[in-house]
């Protein structure tokens, strides 16, 4: 297995939950199928389906906002206004890990000469961003003993054994992420992360028993979950 590790950031993001209808929330960070969908928008693949696997790192403490706008909607074939409050997600930023044997290299290529087939956007056309490549690794190890794991990434629930609690620390849950991405717009299951909003490192000892794909791996010098 081989990684790419890049950047993406913007002043604005949303990230919308199917769930919510009437007010157009967010979750509170980049989602891993959005993940990959930017990194399909890079290689110029419409309907992107892979095996590779996402880590993803806030570098910006969790902030939203809550604004109304005015949606162009359809109605029986005409057009019209309507005001929509949406939650925004302000100055997101986020270290991407993109690992597996698939399209790392294409994909590490494509940043490295700074081109990307499609815009990249933070879930939102109006929320463009434009992605910076870090490093590429070779090689990938996966941590395959249970013991205690320390990582900058957020942290599906399903990996958890027992959750460390470190001082100075600001725990939040997050659900209702759609996992995998079967193509033609389906998917199927979902997930939960735990994540620490200001972005520092969570603690937790390690389950290898249903983690469902979810696995830990050594990415260079950190220890980061993939998705």
């Amino acid at each position: 297995m081989k990684a790419v590790v890049f950047e993406v950031k913007g002043t604005i993001a949303h990230f919308r939950r199917p769930d919510t209808t009437a007010t157009h929330l967010t979750y509170p960070f980049i989602t891993p199928l959005a993940t990959k969908g930017l990194v399909g928008a890079i290689l110029g693949i419409t309907d992107f389906k892979t095996q590779d696997q996402v880590g993803i790192q806030l570098l910006n403490p969790v902030r939203t906002s809550a604004q109304q706008l005015s949606m162009l909607g359809k109605y029986s074939g005409k057009t019209f206004n309507r005001p929509t409050t949406v939650e925004i997600l302000v100055n997101p930023a986020y270290r991407i890990y993109y690992a597996g044997n698939e399209y790392v290299e294409k994909l590490a290529e494509n940043l490295r000469r700074g081109r990307c087939v499609y815009h990249t956007y933070l879930g939102v056309a109006y929320a463009l961003t434009f992605p910076k490549l870090l490093q590429f690794y070779e090689k990938v190890e996966i941590i395959s003993d249970e013991g205690v794991v320390e990582t900058y990434s957020v942290v599906p629930t399903n990996l958890i054994h027992e959750l460390i609690l470190q001082e100075g620390r600001h725990y939040s849950r997050a659900g209702g992420f759609m996992k995998d991405y079967l193509g033609e717009r389906r998917f199927e299951k979902s997930i939960s992360f735990i994540y620490e909003k200001s972005g520092r490192s969570v603690k937790f000892r390690l389950k290898k028993k249903d983690s469902e794909g979810c696995l830990v791996a050594w990415i260079g010098d950190k220890q980061i979950c993939l998705i």
